[in-house]
């Protein structure tokens, strides 16, 4: 999902991706299993906005749950698909610059989001200034619980070397203290949902080579392919490369609330 940071080239890249985003990315079942982590941690009773909408597949997922659900997303490509599913409820908007009035929300949701470029400084600063006191962010981050495998020790070190800093963690131990700063208190890890798939080594080398892992979410430097083209070739020197792995991972919900 896309919603702030250096717009210009991320909003380009999520415009190209968004025909195949929902495809390469689980469609609507993981979409339903977002909005089943997401569903019991929101009231029905208020309106939900979700930040970083994208091509509004889990907003829909949780409307079919009763929910009723604003967007808002940096890329006209990928709201397109949006309003499709969500009508006139969503609108262009920059995560670092919600276009929403201060303290009119309860209740905030993004998925897959802080890890695909906005400054997180700026999307809690802005998501503390339109929640409500008391309000809740939950948070779905993309990394989750990373498998631990041949494969996913590949992966794991690829990410790693192409983000030596961490920026793009979006996990607790880095979101809770950028969270803390503007008085929205992390408490804790919910709706932990573990997942289990099969996925090949040449699988995942040809998935990593098409774009499929990084492009759009996380564009790779053309300094940096040689790094891609080396977790390739170790995926594909793994015994039986083109045996499938049943592989575990693990999503949650993590939950910010305002002061009151």
């Amino acid at each position: 999902m896309n919603g702030g940071g250096p717009a210009g080239g991320r909003t380009a890249a999520f415009d190209a991706i968004a025909p195949t985003y929902d495809a390469s990315r689980g469609g609507t079942a993981r979409a339903a299993v977002f909005a089943g982590q997401l569903a019991p941690l929101l009231d029905p009773a208020e309106p939900v906005l979700d930040i970083g909408v994208g091509t509004g597949i889990v907003a829909a997922e949780l409307t079919a749950r009763g929910h009723r659900v604003c967007g808002v997303d940096l890329s006209p490509g990928m709201l397109a698909h949006a309003r499709e599913r969500l009508g006139d409820r969503v609108a262009v908007g920059d995560a670092g610059r919600l276009p929403v009035r201060t303290a009119s929300v309860a209740q905030a949701v993004s998925t897959w989001l802080l890890h695909a470029g906005p400054d997180p400084r700026a999307v809690f600063g802005e998501v503390a200034r339109v929640l409500r006191p008391g309000g809740r962010y939950l948070v779905i981050p993309a990394r989750g619980m990373r498998p631990t495998d041949d494969i996913g020790r590949i992966v794991g070190d690829l990410e790693d070397r192409l983000d030596p800093t961490g920026s793009r963690q979006d996990g607790p131990a880095l979101l809770a203290p950028l969270a803390a700063a503007h008085g929205l208190t992390y408490e804790g890890a919910k709706s932990e949902r573990p997942t289990v798939f099969r996925v090949s080594p040449a699988d995942m080398a040809r998935s990593i080579e098409h774009g499929r892992l990084f492009t759009g979410a996380w564009q790779v430097p053309e300094a940096d392919l040689g790094l891609v083209a080396l977790a390739c070739e170790r995926l594909r020197a793994l015994p039986d490369p083109e045996r499938p792995r049943v592989r575990e991972m693990a999503d949650f919900v993590m939950v910010f609330r305002r002061g009151t």
